[in-house]
C-alpha cells in the first residue's frame, strides 16, 4: 500500500521537472526570435543557459561573427584567459584583448568582442572577429 504515495510522489516530481524545461525552453525560443535567431538555435542556447556550454557562433560572416553566450562575459573571458590572452582595454561594451606575446607592442589588439545589447536572462549576443574560437 506504501508503494502508491510514493509512485504518486515521483510522478508530480516528473512533472514538474518536465513543466519546468518546457517552460524554459519557451521563453528561450520566444527571445531567440526576438533577436532575429531560430529554433536551429535554440538547443545550443539551452546547454549555454545550462552552463553546459560558454556559447557557440550563431552566424558568421566575412569580417565577424555572431556568438550566442551566457549573460554574463565571464565563462568566455576564462576561456580567453586559458587561451593566453588578456583584456587589453575596454571602451563600453567593446573589449579588447592581447596576446602575452604582443604586450610590447602599444595600440594593438589581438581580438575584440563586443557585448551587445541583446541579453535577457537566458542568454547574450556577442559580436567579435572572425578569428575567435570557442
Amino acid at each position: 500500500m506504501k508503494e502508491k504515495p510514493l509512485k504518486k510522489l515521483l510522478m508530480i516530481i516528473a512533472v514538474i521537472i518536465a513543466a519546468f524545461f518546457i517552460f524554459t525552453e519557451l521563453c528561450i525560443y520566444y527571445y531567440l526570435k526576438t533577436y532575429g535567431f531560430g529554433i536551429k538555435e535554440l538547443p545550443q542556447t539551452t546547454l549555454v543557459y545550462f552552463h553546459l556550454s560558454t556559447g557557440f557562433v550563431a552566424e558568421e560572416n566575412d569580417d565577424m561573427k555572431t556568438v550566442i553566450g551566457g549573460h554574463s562575459i565571464d565563462a568566455i573571458e576564462d576561456k580567453l584567459e586559458k587561451d593566453g590572452y588578456y583584456m587589453y582595454e575596454q571602451m563600453g561594451l567593446d573589449l579588447f584583448y592581447k596576446k602575452n606575446e604582443n604586450k610590447d607592442k602599444p595600440n594593438h589588439y589581438d581580438l575584440w568582442i563586443s557585448c551587445g545589447n541583446e541579453w535577457c536572462h537566458w542568454f547574450r549576443v556577442y559580436y567579435t572577429d572572425k578569428d575567435f574560437e570557442l
